[in-house]
């Protein structure tokens, strides 16, 4: 990995927390940190086009809220920048994913999609009124589909030649 995946991958670590810990008091301070992603980034165009992808994250979220499975106690502005940042993340410090066959794709975002939701929950930034058993077993299969959905659709904003669609190897 390059110093830049580096650097933000370790950045994206610091934004969840500043996200799930101070929620909406340090949304502004998310949209600074996004708006600095773009004055380093190696790749302006795509990233912009990237952004897009956040909304199959948050209608998924919305979903969830919907049917149950998440409760905030104020309308999460925090999320959205989240998912924000998150997709940012998905040709720069996750990159090598598209590489990987889809299982592995599937694999980690199994596990960690619920296990950040399950952090945050512990944080109180996100309520499970299901419980978190429940909630898991719900998040699992959702988000093993859609991180590998998210890096392929990366992949083609990208103009990517690593498809992220192997099933063997």
């Amino acid at each position: 990995m390059s110093k830049w995946q580096w650097t933000q991958l370790v950045g994206f670590y610091g934004f969840w927390l500043l996200a799930v810990i101070g929620q909406n008091s340090l949304a502004w301070v998310l949209g600074l940190l996004i708006l600095a992603h773009f004055m380093f980034t190696p790749s302006r165009t795509a990233d912009c086009k990237v952004l897009s992808l956040a909304l199959l994250g948050l209608s998924l979220d919305g979903l969830l809220t919907w049917s149950g499975v998440f409760a905030f106690s104020h309308w999460p502005v925090w999320l959205v920048l989240l998912w924000l940042g998150f997709v940012l993340t998905l040709d720069h410090s996750l990159r090598w994913l598209a590489a990987r066959p889809v299982w592995q794709q599937a694999l980690l975002g199994g596990v960690s999609g619920p296990s950040s939701y399950l952090s945050g929950w512990r944080l109180g930034a996100v309520d499970l009124p299901l419980g978190p058993w429940t909630s898991t077993v719900i998040l699992v299969p959702l988000w093993a589909l859609l991180l590998v959905i998210l890096v392929r659709l990366t992949s083609v904003i990208y103009g990517d030649t690593r498809q992220g669609w192997r099933l063997n190897d």
